[in-house]
C-alpha cells in the first residue's frame, strides 16, 4: 500500500451503509468538508441527524450501481460482506474503495489517525489488526501532545521566514535544524524568541 494524504473537501464520497461503523467513517469526511452520500434503507440516528442539520445527504434506499457514479471515494460499510465486496467490484476503475468487511477486497484503507492542529499521524496495519493500529495510535496520542498544535504553527513559520530569508542554503538548513530541538516545543518565550532573531 502506497501511503498518502487526502484533500478531500467538496469531493463525492459515498458511504454504503448507515450504522454505526458508518457513522464513524462518516465524521472525520465531513470535518474534512467532503460531500457525503450515504446509501442505506435505514440508518444510525446521528447519521439521520447528520442528513437532518444539512452536513450529509443520506439516501433512503438500497444500493445500485449507479450510485456510485462521480464518486472520488467509496466506502463499503454494512453488515454484509456480499455486499461490500460487489461493491468493491462495481467501482470504477479510478475510484478509491474501502471495504469494512474485507481490507483486501478494496483498494485503500483508512488508517487509525489523530490530529494535532498541522501534525497528522496515522498508522494501518494492512488490514491485519485495526485493533493494533489504534491502540500504536493511541500510544503516540499520548507522546505527542496538544502542546504540538501550537509547535507546528511556529514551526510553520519559521520556515517561511527562513526560506524567504537572504541566508545561503547551509545556514537555512541550520536554523530549520535549531527549531527542532526539544526547548522549542511548549515553550512560547523561546518561540518568540527565535522568531526575533531571524
Amino acid at each position: 500500500m502506497y501511503p498518502l494524504t487526502l484533500h478531500i473537501q467538496n469531493k463525492r464520497v459515498v458511504v454504503v451503509g448507515g450504522g454505526k461503523v458508518a457513522l464513524f467513517k462518516i465524521g472525520p469526511l465531513v470535518r474534512e468538508g467532503a460531500h457525503v452520500t450515504v446509501i442505506s434503507p435505514e440508518a444510525d440516528g446521528k447519521v439521520q441527524k447528520l442528513a437532518e442539520e444539512g452536513h450529509i445527504t443520506w439516501l433512503a434506499k438500497t444500493y445500485e450501481e449507479s450510485d456510485l457514479a462521480g464518486a472520488l471515494l467509496i466506502i463499503a460499510a454494512t453488515d454484509d460482506a456480499e455486499l461490500n465486496a460487489r461493491i468493491a467490484a462495481e467501482a470504477g476503475e479510478n475510484q478509491l474503495v474501502n471495504v469494512i468487511t474485507d481490507p483486501t477486497a478494496g483498494n485503500v484503507h483508512l488508517p487509525a489517525a489523530f490530529e494535532r492542529g498541522r501534525l497528522m499521524i496515522a498508522v494501518s496495519t494492512g488490514g491485519a489488526s485495526p485493533k493494533l493500529a489504534k491502540k500504536i495510535r493511541d500510544n503516540l496520542s499520548d507522546t505527542y501532545g496538544e502542546e504540538y498544535e501550537q509547535y507546528l504553527d511556529f514551526l510553520y513559520e519559521c520556515r517561511i521566514r527562513v526560506k524567504a530569508s537572504a541566508h545561503n542554503k547551509a545556514v537555512r538548513n541550520v536554523l530549520l535544524q535549531e527549531v527542532l530541538k526539544p526547548e522549542y516545543i511548549g515553550s512560547l518565550e523561546k518561540q518568540q524568541q527565535f522568531l526575533e532573531n531571524l
